[in-house]
């Protein structure tokens, strides 16, 4: 009589857990079907824990500014935009790297930006060589993602002044930023923004004695723009637009 109840008592404990696997098998399906491992790939912590060429993090392309095409502006000291904007788009590249980020640094007219899908796109300038002060952000002017790009743009306005404290100079902004080849280079969904750090006159201390601090406020934006995104994808909807922040 005992061991009769046993069995019915084992007998239903292992079709519990037979369901509870199957219910878990489903879920872990469905994640899946609805972009988990596109997730999971993105995942910036997964990417820092499991680092490899499944996990990859989120991919982002930096553009160091006029490297490989020209000098860009030339101040009378022999000081180039080029130099100064690749120190800088180096150390981007290392910071986002060590947040679990996958990223390129490419060059002014690259190959490898046609038709280019990243999570984002940042290139990189300095303003020219005369004695003022203040950077500028900017998306391009016609776009598919507008949402996408104010929020890259915004969250690299909010960053950059925070860190380096410099001032947003949004009537400064030209048509040389917001029709900027290479937003017409790269695929239509793949968020863009160029940023001019600096005046490489007014601003000639922070931009050559302090790359540092500049790389450190372009990866802060970068890295709250890829945030929002990941905290976008998780509850997707069809009228859900990425806000940027106040």
């Amino acid at each position: 009589m005992e061991d009769t109840r046993l069995r019915r008592l084992n007998t239903c404990f292992l079709r519990l857990s037979l369901a509870a696997i199957l219910a878990l098998l489903a879920l872990v399906a469905l994640y899946f079907y609805q972009g988990g491992w596109e997730r999971m790939q993105r995942s910036r912590f997964l990417a820092r824990v499991l680092p490899g060429k499944f996990i990859t993090g989120p991919q982002v392309a930096i553009i160091s500014g006029h490297w490989g095409f020209d000098s860009g502006a030339v101040c009378d000291d022999g000081v180039t935009e080029d130099q100064v904007n690749r120190e800088i788009a180096v150390r981007v590249a290392e910071l986002l790297a060590k947040s679990g980020v996958s990223v390129e640094v490419l060059n002014e007219y690259d190959p490898r930006l046609e038709g280019l899908k990243v999570q984002a796109l940042v290139s990189i300038h300095a303003d020219s060589c005369i004695d003022q002060s203040g950077f500028k952000v900017a998306s391009a002017e016609q776009t598919v993602i507008p949402d996408q790009d104010a929020l890259l743009v915004s969250c690299l306005r909010e960053a950059y002044a925070q860190t380096t404290g410099l001032a947003f100079r949004a009537t400064a902004i030209t048509k040389d930023m917001t029709q900027y080849h290479a937003f017409q280079r790269v695929a239509d969904e793949t968020p863009g923004a160029i940023i001019e750090t600096g005046y490489l006159g007014g601003d000639r201390a922070l931009l050559l004695e302090n790359p540092d601090l500049a790389a450190q406020g372009i990866a802060a934006g970068v890295l709250c723009f890829l945030d929002a995104q990941a905290e976008a994808a998780k509850t997707p909807s069809p009228t859900s637009v990425l806000t940027p922040p106040p």
